[in-house]
Parts: C-alpha cells; sequence; structure tokens
C-alpha cells in the first residue's frame, strides 16, 4: 500500500514538466534527470545541464528571430523565452518575449520569437546565443530548458506544417488587474476573465501579444 501511494504521489511530478522541441533543447532533461540527481527542470538556469552537452548541437536561427516549439503538461502556465548571446551563455538577460498566461496542455509554436527586441542588436552571421523557456505552473513552481542557437542570414522559421498548437492551447497578455474593469463569463475582448478558463483576472487574449498567422499559430512579435 505505501509503494502504491508513493507511486501515485510521483507520477504528478513525472508528468508536470515540458519537452522544448525546437530549436532542439540541449538534452532531454527528462530522460536524464531520471540518473543523475544534479539534472532537473526545477534548476536554474537550464535544468543543470551545462551548454558543453551540445556543443556541436547548435540551431540555425534567422537573424531577426525564429520559431520556438514547446510541449507541456501543464493546464495553465505562465510562460516566458530569454536569451543570452554568446558561446558560453552565463546570464539571460534579453527577454524575447514578455512573461504571458498558457492555457492547455500540449504543443505550443510561436512562430517568430524577439524580432522587436532583436533588430536593435544588430545580430551579424554567425553569433552564437542560448534561449531560455521558462514556465511556472500554479503551484509558483518554475521550470527550466535551454537551447543553443546560431544566428544565420539563410535561416528561416518553421513552416505552417510544423509550427502548429494542440487543440485547446491559447494564451493570453498579462495585464494590470487593476485597469479597466473586469467580467467574469464574458469570454471577450478588453481586460475581462472567463470563470474557470485559467486565464489571470484582468488579462486579455493572446491577440494582444501575437496576431494570428494561419490556424493555431502565434505570429511574430
Amino acid at each position: 500500500m505505501q509503494f502504491k501511494t508513493l507511486f501515485l504521489t510521483l507520477i504528478p511530478a513525472a508528468m508536470a514538466h515540458f519537452h522544448l522541441t525546437y530549436p532542439l533543447w540541449r538534452a532531454d532533461s527528462l530522460a536524464l534527470a531520471t540518473n543523475n540527481q544534479s539534472i532537473s527542470q526545477w534548476f536554474y538556469p537550464c535544468a543543470g545541464i551545462g551548454q558543453e552537452t551540445s556543443a556541436n548541437n547548435r540551431t540555425a536561427w534567422p537573424l531577426d528571430g525564429g520559431s520556438v516549439v514547446w510541449n507541456s503538461s501543464h493546464p495553465d502556465a505562465l510562460t516566458t523565452i530569454n536569451l543570452g548571446l554568446g558561446a558560453a551563455v552565463t546570464t539571460f538577460n534579453i527577454s524575447l518575449i514578455p512573461m504571458y498566461n498558457e492555457t492547455g496542455a500540449g504543443q505550443t509554436c510561436l512562430s517568430k520569437v524577439g524580432q522587436s527586441k532583436l533588430s536593435p542588436l544588430n545580430i551579424t552571421d554567425g553569433t552564437q546565443a542560448s534561449i531560455q523557456v521558462i514556465t511556472i505552473s500554479s503551484t509558483g513552481a518554475a521550470l527550466y530548458n535551454c537551447a543553443d542557437i546560431v544566428f544565420r542570414k539563410n535561416a528561416t522559421v518553421l513552416d505552417s506544417g510544423s509550427c502548429k498548437n494542440d487543440t485547446g492551447v491559447s494564451g493570453s497578455a498579462i495585464v494590470n488587474a487593476n485597469a479597466g474593469n473586469s467580467s467574469e463569463g464574458s469570454g471577450s475582448s478588453g481586460n475581462s476573465t472567463t470563470k474557470g478558463s485559467g486565464a489571470i483576472k484582468g488579462s486579455v487574449p493572446v491577440a494582444a501579444l501575437f496576431a494570428a498567422v494561419g490556424a493555431g499559430m502565434y505570429a511574430s512579435l
């Protein structure tokens, strides 16, 4: 009975994580964590996985921003994407997108991330960098995964066949909860909250951050 209770307790902990599928993550932090106590998605900044793990495994990314895809088991989470420039990143000090409220478990694809933040940096072909994806669950626990990239002038974003959101996956921008009037159950644009949707009070639809580009995709930012 004790074993069964322990097993059932561990199931949510094992499932409540996410896979960073594009750019290709440094390593499978879920698989490695089973045999290595120094690796866990709870460990800042990159789940305990060093950059040397993927020294020869950098994804080519467009100079003005590229696609990011991950698959999460959380029904709702606060999500943000950061960038650090260099071959050996120690600080992810460039916020490519502001933290937003993601609702629905499954695959999320942002087709073009960071255009407005990268443009003034004058990124050149061959510049190395690392991307950090952070998700914060409703329990307050933060999960981290990283991917190493190299900016290339001929790199492209994922096509519509590869960049898709699973059914039920959506997002909303986080705004001041005191700005304007909020209402429950309206589901309308503006400062409103849909009860039971997992949306943050005072949030607005994800269209405020990402204009739609085809079915199931977020557009460039």
